[in-house]
């Protein structure tokens, strides 16, 4: 068991370089990557302590023609290890800044890279999210599915849902902005770019939050009758009337279960 060990890590999307540097330390403190195993579990082996490169490429049409793929990198000396979710891990013997260049050329290639990392795995996500939990989160909200207490569970998972899909996407579009910042340098092309990301998460968090304000807004009338008074309450699109036989200057406590 002293020989093998596993380790948790997370890793975002722009940061595979620091995910390159972790494996390359680990290797030097004596610990040889194996693979990596969702949702990021890192497994090592005991190894001889040696100055170690790893390189990480996402490349799912390299992956589709998998032995040319890798028969390309083998060509340069880079070892395959291991893919996992769309990455390929390799290794080189040999000191880091001595061998980056032998994967990205240049900057273009990085960025290009994460422009395939961008249409891999953010869009589907925002697709998801489109296309799924937004339209769920408004017909559960608006009380379309119902006005039971599934209903009412169903829109506080699909608001937890939304709530930590806009929260990865704020976090990654950060981490872009400062990666291609760093790579590319700053311009107002690229700050307008990801200004206007942030604009949309921002004025999606506000919709969420009328919507879930209109969920819990309740307007009451009362009307005068025969028999004595009407109370009406109105909440979104269902509405209830109890009535009451009162008279003028009596006290009435409304209790919000008997609308329900």
């Amino acid at each position: 068991m002293g020989n093998r060990k596993t380790v948790f890590k997370f890793f975002t999307i722009p940061q595979y370089q620091q995910e390159e540097n972790y494996l390359s330390t680990m290797h030097e403190n004596g610990w040889d990557f194996n693979k990596v195993t969702f949702p990021g579990f890192y497994h090592f082996e005991k190894c001889e302590p040696k100055k170690v490169t790893y390189r990480l490429d996402y490349n799912r049409e390299g992956i589709r023609n998998k032995e040319e793929y890798v028969q390309m990198f083998s060509d340069c000396g880079w070892e395959h290890i291991c893919d996992f979710v769309g990455y390929s891990y390799f290794r080189k013997e040999g000191e880091a800044e001595k061998e980056r260049e032998e994967i990205f050329s240049d900057d273009a290639s990085r960025l290009d890279m994460m422009k395939r990392v961008f249409i891999g795995r953010m869009i589907p996500l925002i697709i998801i999210f489109a296309l799924t939990i937004m339209p769920q989160l408004f017909l559960n909200t608006m009380g379309y599915n119902g006005g039971s207490i599934v209903h009412d569970v169903f829109s506080f998972v699909f608001l937890g849902l939304a709530i930590l899909y806009l929260v990865l996407f704020a976090i990654t579009a950060v981490q872009f902005y400062q990666y291609e910042k760093r790579v590319s340098g700053d311009s107002p092309g690229i700050r307008l770019k990801y200004v206007g990301a942030f604009a949309i998460i921002v004025a999606l968090v506000a919709g969420i939050a009328v919507l879930f304000w209109s969920q819990y807004r309740s307007s009451y009338e009362v009307t005068e009758n025969n028999n004595g008074y009407v109370v009406e309450a109105e909440k979104l699109n269902s509405s209830v009337v109890k009535e009451y036989d009162l008279k003028k200057g009596d006290a009435v406590i409304f209790n919000f279960s008997e609308f329900k």
